[in-house]
């Protein structure tokens, strides 16, 4: 099967605006609530170290992939069983994401479209992009990042010169001390967005030069991580911690308080812009890695599998649940404990840790028959 490569500078873009995904958009920090923005920054740093492990266990496995390390470590049949786990949970974080867009594109722009036929559409263009491959999804995403950065900036900008900023809002500092950041961080914000990057564990054996992997990938995240801290910030300085804490979507309420001139107001369509490129990119790559593991079962190509897999995506992703209010209260509380915390970081540092031993064992191998 023909290797796909993609650049240091497409895996950078890739990262960027699939780590801002939903995360730019939706809200959190019920604990921390007007020091979330603080809670981010944690978070970031958090997420950088995250990174770099996945990029360790790469580069420690001869830079495979995830699929193929799991392969040599776990043995021909319980290998193959745990591939298949992770490309349920790849394809059930896409039906996660889809259903976001769906809902938040419902409530704004298509209050009269039933959810079924928006998501169906917006897994169509999900399904040509990964059907070219990985590496016309990177071109893409090249193409989107521009569009993205500036509407986010564009926000941003309409918000000050609207004259809705209050920095009292982000008062008292600290009230509580430290503690309810790190309830907001564990397990929340450290499995969502930077413990999904696991899924580039797929992705990096890709990249052409893939030494500077690790050091294009932590400043990707931290470019993401400030574009994510910004945005609280502003959603905390415009609409309050309280509204913004009972808002699904508060970069959106905070963008309705938007009128500059007598005539600029109602940019909600920038926000669904941006929620919509970051979730096509997310969405994209979860799915082709999903697809990548199939192909490492089955040894078919992955693009056998694009189209029947892909009408079940957006079937799912209503199953999931009757209702938004249920869609975020499982996304919050079963989620993260059942699904994020074992593939993010359970089975990577037992599958690590097989590796380490096994490198131990050849290297003693080969100095015995050197001896």
């Amino acid at each position: 099967m023909q290797k796909e490569n993609i650049s240091l500078w497409q895996l950078f873009v890739l990262i960027l605006i699939f780590t801002l995904g939903t995360t730019v958009v939706v809200g959190g920090g019920a604990e921390s609530k007007e020091d979330f923005w603080l809670t981010e920054m944690i978070a970031m740093v958090i997420g950088a170290v995250f990174v770099l492990f996945y990029y360790f266990f790469v580069k420690t496995s001869n830079q495979k992939n995830l699929y193929e390390i799991i392969d040599e470590t776990c043995g021909r049949v319980f290998g193959k069983l745990l591939i298949f786990a992770y490309v349920n949970y790849f394809f059930y974080i896409c039906t996660r994401n889809i259903r976001d867009l769906g809902e938040m594109m419902k409530i704004t722009i298509l209050q009269m479209t039933p959810l079924e036929i928006i998501v169906i559409t917006l897994m169509v263009v999900v399904l040509y992009i990964v059907f070219q491959g990985v590496e016309i999804l990177a071109r893409v995403t090249e193409l989107f990042t521009p569009f993205m950065i500036t509407s986010i900036f564009l926000v941003f900008l309409l918000i000050i010169f609207s004259g809705q900023v209050s920095f009292e809002n982000l008062q008292p500092f600290l009230a509580e001390g430290f503690s309810p950041l790190f309830r907001d961080i564990y397990p929340l914000r450290m499995t969502f967005p930077y413990g999904e990057l696991v899924v580039f564990t797929v992705l990096m054996s890709s990249v052409s030069n893939f030494k500077y992997v690790g050091k294009v990938s932590v400043i990707s995240v931290i470019f993401a991580g400030v574009f994510i801290v910004l945005s609280q910030l502003f959603q905390i300085v415009t609409i309050g911690e309280e509204i913004k804490n009972r808002t699904m979507f508060p970069l959106l309420a905070a963008s309705r308080e938007i009128f500059v001139l007598e005539f600029i107001e109602r940019v909600d369509i920038l926000v669904v812009f941006i929620l919509m490129l970051g979730i096509i990119i997310k969405v994209s790559v979860f799915f082709y890695a999903g697809l990548k593991g199939l192909e490492s079962i089955f040894k078919i190509s992955y693009r056998t599998y694009v189209i029947p897999i892909s009408l079940s995506i957006p079937f799912l992703s209503i199953l999931n649940a009757d209702n938004i209010y249920e869609h975020f209260e499982e996304g919050l509380e079963v989620v993260p404990y059942v699904l994020h915390l074992p593939f993010q970081f359970g089975i990577p540092i037992v599958l690590l840790l097989l590796v380490l031993r096994k490198n131990r064992k050849n290297k003693k191998l080969l100095e015995g028959a050197k001896q």
